[in-house]
C-alpha cells in the first residue's frame, strides 16, 4: 500500500506536539519504517518539517537526526515547476494542500494521510486520518 504523508502527521509523530500524536507515531514507526506500507513525502516537505522542528527540538543535531529518520523512512518525491504552477492556478484553497494532492496524482498514490481532512475536500486521492488508516491496516486491509 502506498501512502502519502502530510507534514502534520510526521511533525506530530516526531515532536509529540499534539496530545493525540500516538496514532501518527505508530503509523510511521510500525508500518512505514518497517516497510509494511510504502510511505511518500515531497522534497518540499523536508525543509518545511526542518523549519517547524526548530520550535520543538533543543538542538541543531536533534533536528538533523530527525530529518535523517525521515529520509530513511520515506520515499521522497520531487516537486517540479509544473506541479507548483498547477497548484497556484487550482481551486484548492491552500496551495500546499494542492501540491500534495497533485504529487499524489502524478505518482499514482491513491491514499493520503493527514490530520487536516478538511483541507483536502477537493482531493483526487482518498484521504484518511492516521486513526482511520490504522484501523484498516490493523484489520489486515491493504
Amino acid at each position: 500500500m502506498k501512502l502519502f504523508f502530510d507534514s502534520n502527521v510526521i511533525l506530530d509523530a516526531l515532536s509529540q506536539r499534539d496530545t493525540n500524536y500516538r496514532p501518527s507515531r505508530r503509523l510511521i514507526m510500525e508500518y512505514a519504517a518497517s516497510g509494511f506500507v510504502k510511505g511518500y513525502i515531497s522534497s518540499k516537505q523536508i525543509t518545511d518539517i526542518y523549519y517547524t522542528l526548530r520550535h520543538y527540538c533543543s538542538s541543531e543535531e536533534e533536528r538533523r537526526e530527525m530529518i535523517n529518520v525521515i529520509i530513511d523512512t520515506f520515499e521522497i518525491l520531487p516537486t517540479t515547476k509544473s506541479d507548483i504552477k498547477y497548484c497556484v492556478n487550482s481551486d484548492f484553497p491552500d496551495i500546499e494542500d494542492a501540491l500534495i494532492d497533485e504529487i499524489c496524482s502524478v505518482y499514482c498514490i491513491k491514499y493520503l494521510v493527514t490530520n487536516d481532512k478538511k483541507g483536502f475536500k477537493k482531493a483526487k486521492s482518498t484521504v484518511f486520518t492516521p486513526e482511520e488508516i490504522l484501523s484498516l491496516l490493523d484489520a489486515g486491509l491493504q
